[in-house]
């Protein structure tokens, strides 16, 4: 039989917050619409804001803790997945956080059906069930909590909910260790470049002759000298093959997703830096301003909006390169310069970036520094694949599951 939602679950927005309340840096970070991944864990970012500790004492129904579940309340239509309205995902933190309004939590009435909830609100059956419930204009939609409540759904009974809960977590349970531990290799390619490139600790220091505080040999280098900057662009005249399109609203988190497939002939307008192996991205459109990596597996034909820049390093120090592009101040100068445009979307031409200047030791020596950064790369791209093999096992079991077309014992 099927039953509504309101039986197993409330569904409730957040607390509002005032303006003045809400802080840059703080004791406790505030959930926000924005926060909500589609999948896996809170987003704490760099726009995240908080507010003190003397808001713990609001309500207990607006905190978050470890393993509760998140739902947004507002966002797109299902065609854009990383923003949509309903996408959900579950705190996988020790840290305590509290929930912005329009920001939704679900409360289970069961515990032990807690991960059946979950993984049930994140099926493409339920998420396009909330689009079709949701008002609003074109790119904007709400729903109510009491919207959500009253899908109704053909649940098994409890101890079923329980299995199929505790199967679909193994997955995601991998994915969030594999997640920190590649955190962790990310921050020790983060130290090292650090080590090497601002505090002049490289290997041999010790022996190195420096001058006003910089290493004799060492030369600056503008990023254009060391790479090509947008050099590859689509061929529109080669109608009969077809592009695998990139744009930058297909971003989040600083990884890859929604990739599409075009003829040439029917590709966006935008669809021009054609993408090669070891490529680095960079978003040049604000809000999404950011770097994006070296691409290590590149699908053919790979074409990315003019939203990005693309460079493709002339010498085996890419891995530098990169961290130098994604360094906080090359962000920050990139922001600042971005936000001075007078646009509907502020962004920064490639050829700004190509004017700043990197200082290196001799190319032969830059290059062995950078192949002790390849191997903490190397390790992180394995996690990353396990990761992407885990959620792909997860996708294929969860609609099965959730239908009863394969059964749990």
């Amino acid at each position: 039989m099927r039953e509504r939602f309101k039986k197993y679950c409330d569904v409730i927005s957040g607390y509002a917050f005032k303006s003045e309340d809400l802080l840059d840096e703080g004791e406790v970070p505030i959930v926000k619409i924005g926060n909500i991944s589609n999948g896996g864990d809170i987003i704490i970012d760099d726009s995240t804001q908080y507010v003190s500790d003397d808001f713990l004492q609001i309500n207990e129904k607006y905190h978050i803790r470890k393993r509760d579940i998140l739902i947004s309340l507002t966002g797109s239509h299902i065609n854009q997945p990383n923003s949509m309205v309903g996408r959900t995902c579950r705190s996988y933190s020790d840290r305590e956080y509290l929930l912005n309004q329009r920001a939704g939590k679900v409360i289970p009435h069961n515990k032990n059906t807690a991960d059946y909830l979950y993984y049930l609100l994140s099926s493409k059956s339920i998420q396009e069930n909330i689009v079709t419930r949701a008002y609003g204009a074109a790119n904007q939609v709400n729903i109510s909590p009491s919207a959500i409540e009253n899908i109704k759904w053909e649940f098994p009974n409890n101890d079923t909910q329980k299995k199929i809960g505790s199967m679909l977590s193994l997955f995601d349970e991998l994915i969030v260790v594999n997640n920190k531990r590649i955190m962790i290799f990310e921050k020790m390619a983060e130290n090292l470049y650090k080590e090497w490139f601002v505090r002049f600790r490289f290997p041999g220091y010790e022996n190195t002759e420096f001058e006003s505080g910089i290493p004799k040999d060492w030369k600056s280098y503008s990023i254009k000298d060391l790479c090509d900057i947008n050099k590859y662009s689509l061929n529109v005249k080669d109608k009969d093959k077809t592009i695998t399109y990139l744009d930058t609203g297909s971003l989040t988190e600083n990884k890859i997703d929604g990739l599409e497939d075009y003829e040439i002939s029917e590709a966006p307008s935008r669809a021009r830096r054609l993408v090669k192996k070891d490529s680095i991205l960079f978003s040049t459109v604000r809000p999404k301003l950011r770097h994006y990596g070296i691409l290590k597996d590149v699908t053919e034909n790979l074409v990315v909006s003019t939203g990005f820049a693309v460079f493709d390093v002339k010498y085996d120090i890419a891995n530098i390169i990169y961290l130098f592009i994604s360094s906080n101040a090359v962000v920050d100068y990139c922001q600042t310069i971005a936000e001075g445009a007078v646009a509907t979307y502020p962004s920064i031409k490639p050829e700004e970036i190509g004017r700043l200047k990197v200082l290196l030791p001799p190319l032969e020596v830059a290059e062995k520094l950078n192949s002790q950064l390849e191997r903490i790369y190397k390790i992180k791209d394995i996690l990353e694949k396990k990761n992407s093999i885990l959620i792909k096992q997860r996708d294929l079991f969860l609609p099965r599951l959730m239908s009863g077309k394969l059964e749990v014992k």
